[in-house]
């Protein structure tokens, strides 16, 4: 588990500046470094709030690395579910983009809406994927408390948590703080992960069904990934 500040300074990439500099720095490095001592794959899910435009860019065309992000429909504006990577290559399948609707415009995703991504699509990728190593993009911005309005629960970062430590090969497992903006749910939040990572079994998460616009947002998501996997 690491530490950095969360701080708005942006990382470009293309035309968009990247939302959280630490995630293109950090997650993104620790990929690389990973790959270049000879670590076959690396799998990255990245639960913040926003798209991380610069991770996705430094790996689209890279086989070995698998993205993931589970993002609502805010600035950048990145991370469409089509962008899946390049087609007709080796790569494709390997960028993997959940984007729940805009949360000032629409209800906001909820903890069923995540794990039901997390069931349906994102768990049975990274165990046909099997990666040696898993690091997490872990901003909480999408917590209760915060400003965007999705109210995700200390619970469900928890139990996502716990799932990554059951994959099948039992990979080392990262997770780098990001995001967030509001002490108590921050802390909340890293207080529920930690608690996972230190070897303590994570509460039942409350059965919760996805929304209606969380269903169609996986539904695309699914449906750019169907080739890749069959």
């Amino acid at each position: 588990y690491t530490r950095d500040t969360p701080e708005i300074h942006p990382r470009y990439t293309r035309d968009v500046p990247e939302p959280c500099p630490s995630r293109a720095l950090k997650v993104a490095a620790a990929a690389a470094a990973a790959r270049a001592a000879g670590v076959e794959r690396v799998a990255i899910l990245d639960w913040d709030v926003h798209h991380g435009n610069g991770t996705q860019e430094i790996f689209y065309e890279d086989s070995r690395v698998l993205y993931a992000s589970l993002h609502a429909d805010l600035y950048p504006g990145t991370g469409a579910a089509a962008e899946a990577g390049p087609a007709d290559a080796a790569a494709t399948g390997r960028n993997v983009n959940v984007m729940w609707p805009d949360p000032t415009r629409y209800p906001a995703a909820s903890d069923g809406d995540y794990r039901a991504a997390l069931d349906v699509l994102l768990l049975p990728i990274m165990r046909a994927f099997d990666p040696a190593l898993v690091l997490v993009s872990a901003g909480f911005d999408a917590a209760a408390g915060e400003s965007f309005k999705l109210a995700l629960s200390p619970a469900l970062f928890a139990h996502m948590t716990q799932e990554l430590t059951r994959l099948p090969a039992a990979p080392p497992l990262v997770v780098a703080l990001e995001g967030g903006y509001h002490g108590p749910s921050v802390g909340a939040c890293c207080a529920a992960v930690l608690r996972v990572l230190l070897g303590e079994e994570a509460a039942p998460l409350p059965h919760s069904p996805p929304t209606s616009r969380g269903e169609k947002a996986l539904l695309a998501a699914v449906r750019a990934q169907a080739a890749a996997w069959a």
